[in-house]
């Protein structure tokens, strides 16, 4: 389906995988099996690191299409555990290029698999995510949900969480997505993001009181979000009633 000869004109490629984008929903997936030659593989690889705009997205949809298919975990696993492919994918996010959404859903679509996790977040995608959602009023809010929906599955790598609070906007971004995200598509995952980062860190709860987690928090459980994050909600504000209070001056 794919020929992906590294000497072949990268005008061609970017037309070829144009082609198979467009023909995909049509054609059996199983087609993309041919990357598991080691070969052609390679000729991934080098396309995420010199292709053009053009390309770098094709591949970032093409790498969506396969993590979400069930059978093909290996060859999700095997694109999630390549270094340079996290990174350029990380890279295409963290510099907000046209591409940025389709870096997105490529770095969700590989999260879900919980084997690609560890290198995700050693790649540097929970900085990149992060970046992304500190800019909510500049970005697509759909877009947002994703990202934080992302993090959210990221924070079961032990690190993802320090880099959270350690982030100079981190807690705060989340802070701020609690309430803000259109129809609450994101609610429900700012919220528990937030629910095992103040569990697992007092800094990050005392981050979380800082940046006014006690408004949106108040505000989310009167607007019409479901059940689900209402429970969140207020497991989340019975978790900080304690540092409430010690903190009140700082709500206030």
């Amino acid at each position: 389906m794919l020929n992906l000869h590294i000497q072949e004109s990268l005008i061609l490629v970017e037309k070829s995988l144009i082609c198979a984008l467009k023909l995909m929903p049509f054609t059996e997936v199983e087609g993309l099996n041919i990357l598991k030659k080691v070969s052609k593989f390679e000729g991934f690889i080098h396309l995420f690191e010199q292709g053009s705009s053009c390309i770098k997205k094709s591949l970032c949809l093409i790498v969506e299409a396969i993590s979400t298919r069930l059978d093909n975990r290996d060859l999700c696993e095997k694109i999630g555990k390549s270094t340079k492919i996290s990174t350029a994918i990380v890279h295409l996010i963290l510099h907000e290029s046209e591409e940025v959404a389709a870096g997105i859903r490529a770095m969700s679509a590989l999260s879900n698999l919980e084997a690609n996790r560890e290198n995700l977040v050693l790649e540097g995608a929970v900085q990149a995510l992060i970046s992304y959602v500190s800019n909510f009023e500049k970005h697509e809010k759909k877009l947002a949900s994703i990202a934080i929906s992302t993090i959210e599955r990221l924070l079961s790598v032990e690190t993802a969480k320090r880099v959270v609070v350690n982030h100079p906007f981190g807690v705060e971004s989340l802070v701020k997505m609690v309430f803000r995200v259109s129809n609450h598509e994101g609610s429900e995952s700012a919220v528990n993001t937030l629910l095992i980062i103040c569990c697992d860190s007092r800094i990050g709860r005392e981050k979380a009181i800082v940046n006014g987690i006690i408004t949106q928090l108040l505000l989310l459980l009167q607007s019409q979000c479901n059940g689900r994050t209402k429970t969140k909600a207020r497991m989340l504000l019975k978790l900080l009633r304690s540092m409430w209070s010690e903190n009140s001056s700082h709500v206030l």
